[in-house]
């Protein structure tokens, strides 16, 4: 009963901060401001020793929205999902491991012609679950990002969005820290609306 309820309060908590960005965003496009909206894809180099060694490195998928506040700074949220198969180090049987990381924070844009550099730092909460013979285990923690792009535009609303971003999560499943983050370096394909 108590797990249940913890996992309402989570459940509505999540929503209630969708609801409150999906507000922003309304807010923001009533009030005549830029707003985005993009696909990414990604290759993730994680930090930690241990999580490379057993997973190795691979492609991440997400996408990410943004809206702009004031002059080249604007808000930003995104979500990614990576997902990759390894072995145990001692037994060699076969692991999975699944990260989910939801990000939001600000960046500022430097020019406002077709190529469009940027920089940002966020915070976020990744999700994390590693399934195998030994056991199963599913938690979370708080990280935080920087990143660095350009944004160029192609047509009308079109845009590709090249981007890096260094991220850090530490958690400790089982008494053991980790670091569930790393280096992002990816591209994204999205449409700008502007007024």
């Amino acid at each position: 009963m108590i797990m249940m309820m913890l996992m309402a309060k989570t459940a509505a908590r999540r929503l209630c901060s969708a609801l409150g960005l999906l507000l922003a965003i309304t807010v923001g496009a009533a009030a005549g401001e830029t707003f985005s909206i993009q696909a990414r894809g990604a290759y993730f180099v994680p930090s930690e020793a241990v999580f490379k060694e057993i997973y190795g490195e691979g492609p991440v998928y997400g996408a990410e929205i943004s809206l702009k506040i004031i002059g080249g700074l604007s808000i930003w949220a995104g979500g990614s999902y990576f997902n990759k198969t390894g072995k145990l180090t001692f037994t060699e049987e076969s692991t999975t491991m699944t990260l989910i990381p939801v990000f939001g924070g600000l960046q500022y844009q430097f020019l406002s012609g077709r190529i469009r550099p940027y920089i940002g730092a966020g915070a976020g909460y990744i999700l994390y679950k590693e399934e195998n013979p030994i056991g199963k285990v599913e938690d979370g923690g708080l990280g935080f990002m920087g990143r660095a792009g350009v944004r160029v535009l192609i047509a009308g609303p079109l845009f590709l969005d090249l981007q890096g971003s260094y991220s850090m999560c530490k958690v400790k499943p089982a008494g053991i820290e980790a670091d569930l983050g790393g280096i992002n370096a990816g591209v994204g394909l999205g449409l700008q609306f502007q007024p």
